[in-house]
């Protein structure tokens, strides 16, 4: 009996048929478009056919395990038939084919410690990065680089997001950038579906310097190139075009929309590695402690070289337990040096500032300040600022991205928020890290 494994005719036209001639894929998908379940069933094949292969996976392990990349990977080992071939599923992110030792392994890519230990990872033939929107160039040309296993043929650089963040790297240097060549149109006959885009980089070979050429396919799917969509799932997304258009855009077509009613509708750009902070007029660090099940205590480094430039340096959020989250806190503090650190003052506030106090170095200042006024009025009145001000970096990594990302999604309309933590730190920024007088 032969099994029949289906994928999506686009994705055999374009990404499947097209393996052997680039080296980088990046994939934008809308809702149901499979993207995420081709990658999987490729995925699982080359587990079990190629040889001396290494798949290394970057995704939110903690947030994504249990739903994410590895789950679907697990379930295409099943629709194969090929449970037996592979080690037991257990909690632990790790897959290996036990006939033929091929093996993926599973890696997040949020902090800088993370890198490290992806940088330290041997034999690494083939990557895959699933929501993608977080990466920087940096990032990418990394990931690539660490392609160093297995034959040569098979080193490729998968990148998969879906169309949530506008300003992203991906869409503000693939997709709004005119392509080298387009391989196919959406219907209206002007907007690229599949393209392609050259990188080119200097390197060093036994010693000389030449220059490489990374070729790049970005392929745009929706619902529509998934022919196997049952009628109600269709009917999901179509609703949106009489309910919310914005939302059918994205959803339907794969198109980066800006959030109707988003509070920040543009931002101020920076590159960490250009800027001396060396020069910055004051360092401040903001600390806003979880006060409820829903609420992420956050952290945000800021520097502030003169009234209308101030620069987020790095940004913490995390929803796990004080004792997980603050360690994380110090070394980010001990990290940059700010001259003040101030922490809500609140019941877990004063935990907070003991712990912290106990951890960063003595020149140091920790103080606690008082916030009590209503949040969203006080982000809509610090709004003004953040848009004129702030500035974002644009080489930062996965959690820095997520912070921003959940900042700039925060609406007007209060009732239509389910976070508000990332926002509220740069509006506490504003309206009370920014003060004039110290006292020291």
């Amino acid at each position: 009996m032969v099994k029949e494994i289906k994928l999506t005719p686009h994705y055999c036209d374009n990404v499947l048929s097209n393996q052997a001639y680039y080296d980088i894929f990046i994939q934008v998908g809308g809702r149901f478009s499979a993207k995420t379940m081709n990658e999987q069933r490729l995925k699982v094949a080359n587990l079990g056919s190629k040889e001396d292969y290494k798949l290394l996976i970057i995704e939110n392990l903690e947030n994504h395990m249990a739903d994410g990349f590895y789950s679907g990977l697990r379930q295409a080992i099943r629709d194969f038939e090929h449970e037996p071939a592979y080690n037991p599923q257990s909690r632990t992110a790790y897959i290996k084919n036990v006939i033929n030792g091929n093996e993926a392994v599973f890696r997040g890519y949020a902090t800088e410690v993370q890198k490290y230990n992806v940088k330290k990872l041997g034999g690494i033939t083939e990557c895959l990065v699933e929501e993608g929107q977080w990466m920087t160039y940096d990032d990418m040309i990394a990931l690539y680089q660490q392609l160093r296993g297995g034959k040569k043929e098979d080193r490729k650089l998968t990148i998969l997001l879906n169309p949530v963040e506008p300003d992203c790297f991906i869409n503000t240097e693939f997709i709004m950038k005119p392509p080298d060549k387009v391989l196919e149109y959406f219907d209206d006959g002007i907007r690229p579906k599949v393209f392609e885009k050259s990188i080119r980089i200097e390197i060093e070979v036994e010693g000389e310097k030449t220059m490489a050429i990374i070729r790049v396919l970005v392929v745009i799917s929706t619902f529509r190139d998934n022919p196997y969509l049952t009628p109600e799932q269709i009917a999901s997304i179509m609703n949106y075009k009489n309910t919310d258009m914005d939302k059918f855009e994205q959803l339907a077509n794969a198109k980066f929309i800006q959030p109707k009613g988003a509070l920040l509708t543009r931002r101020n750009h920076y590159s960490l590695s250009r800027l001396d902070l060396s020069q910055a007029a004051k360092l401040t660090a903001i600390v806003d402690t979880a006060s409820s099940g829903s609420d992420s205590a956050t952290l945000g480094i800021y520097a502030k070289f003169d009234d209308e430039h101030h620069y987020l340096i790095d940004a913490i959020k995390d929803d796990g337990d004080a004792k997980k989250v603050i360690p994380r806190m110090i070394t980010m503090i001990n990290k940059y040096q700010p001259q003040k650190v101030l922490i809500e003052k609140n019941h877990e506030g004063l935990y907070y500032e003991s712990e912290i106090k106990k951890g960063v170095t003595n020149n140091i200042l920790v103080d606690k300040f008082h916030s009590s006024e209503n949040k969203h009025e006080k982000i809509l009145g610090q709004s003004g600022r953040m848009l004129e001000h702030l500035y974002i970096r644009d080489d930062a990594g996965q959690e820095y991205n997520e912070f921003i990302s959940e900042m700039y999604g925060y609406n007007k309309e209060k009732k239509k928020n389910k976070h508000d933590d990332c926002i509220d730190n740069v509006a506490m920024y504003f309206k009370h890290g920014n003060k004039v007088d110290w006292g020291f």
